[in-house]
C-alpha cells in the first residue's frame, strides 16, 4: 500500500534538519509539492535544493521564525500561491529550551519556548486553516512529544508547551471536522536528531534512551513515515488523535 500525495501541496515548519527535514523529504517522495520553512538560511536552502534536484522545482524555501505570526502567515500564503492551494501541513518547529528549575530558567526562556512550540503552531494553524477552507479541506499534523504524556524533569516550559499542544490539536480538530479539515498530532519518543545529539543535550538523550524497551533511539525517517500516513487519505477517519511513536518509552514509566 503506497502513500500517494501527487497533486497535493504541503507546508512544513522546522524543515531544515532532523525530523522536519525527513518529513519534507518523505512528502516529496510521496509526490507532494511543498513549502519548507526554517530559521537557518543555509541549511534550509541546501535541503530545498536537494529536493528540487530530484523533483524539478516542486519545493519552496521560506526563511522565517514561526513565533512571528506575520512571518509564518506570509510563508504559508506564498506556498499556497506558488502551488495553487494548501492541502497538507506539518507544524514541526520546536525547541527544548534551557534546562533547570522554573525559577532559574526565567521569563525569557519561558517566552521563547512557548513562542516557538505553542504560539508558532497556533499562528501557523490560523493561516493553514484559512487556506485549506479555500480548497475544501485538508490535513494537519502537529509534532508533539512523549513529554506531552509525562514529564521531563527540569524542562518545565518544554513540558508545558507540549501538553498544551495536545489540547490545541484536539480542540481545533473538533471545531473543523465538519469543514473537512483533519487535525492530529504525533508524539515522537527519543529520536536521533541534531537537537538531541547536540553538546549539552546528549547527556539527557542518553539518560532517556536507557529507558526505551526497544533498546535504541528512533530515527527521523520513522517519524516522517508516520506523519505521511496520517496526512494521507489512508487515515481519512482519524482526527483529534495523538499517535505516540516512541519504541515503548512510555511503557517504562
Amino acid at each position: 500500500m503506497n502513500i500517494d500525495l501527487t497533486g497535493k501541496t504541503a507546508f512544513v515548519t522546522g524543515g531544515s534538519k532532523g525530523i522536519g527535514k525527513a518529513i519534507a523529504e518523505t512528502l516529496a517522495d510521496c509526490g507532494a509539492n511543498g513549502g519548507v520553512m526554517a530559521r537557518g538560511k543555509e541549511e534550509l536552502e541546501a535541503v530545498v535544493a536537494a529536493l528540487n534536484s530530484k523533483d524539478g522545482g516542486r519545493a519552496l524555501a521560506l526563511q522565517g521564525d514561526v513565533s512571528s505570526y506575520e512571518q509564518v502567515s506570509e510563508a504559508i500564503r506564498r506556498t499556497a500561491q506558488q502551488f495553487g492551494g494548501l492541502h497538507l501541513a506539518v507544524n514541526n518547529a520546536g525547541i527544548a529550551g534551557k534546562s533547570g528549575l522554573l525559577h532559574e530558567t526565567g521569563p525569557e526562556n519561558w517566552r521563547r519556548t512557548m513562542g516557538i512550540n505553542l504560539d508558532g503552531v497556533g499562528f501557523a494553524m490560523m493561516t493553514e486553516i484559512e487556506e485549506m477552507l479555500k480548497v475544501g479541506g485538508g490535513s494537519i499534523v502537529n509534532i508533539a512529544s512523549v513529554e506531552a504524556h509525562t514529564i521531563l524533569k527540569e524542562f518545565p516550559a518544554y513540558v508545558a508547551s507540549k501538553h498544551a499542544l495536545i489540547g490545541l490539536t484536539k480542540g481545533a480538530a473538533a471545531d473543523y471536522a465538519e469543514h473537512g479539515i483533519r487535525i492530529n498530532s504525533v508524539s515522537p519518543g527519543v529520536i536521533r536528531t541534531p537537537l538531541t545529539m547536540a553538546e549539552g543535550q546528549k547527556e539527557v538523550t542518553d539518560r532517556l534512551a536507557a529507558r526505551i524497551p526497544q533498546g535504541r533511539l528512533g530515527e527521523s525517517e520513522e517519524i516522517a513515515c508516520t506523519v505521511a500516513f496520517i496526512l494521507s487519505d489512508l487515515s481519512g477517519y482519524t482526527t483529534g488523535a495523538d499517535l505516540v511513536v516512541d519504541g515503548g518509552f512510555l511503557l517504562s514509566e
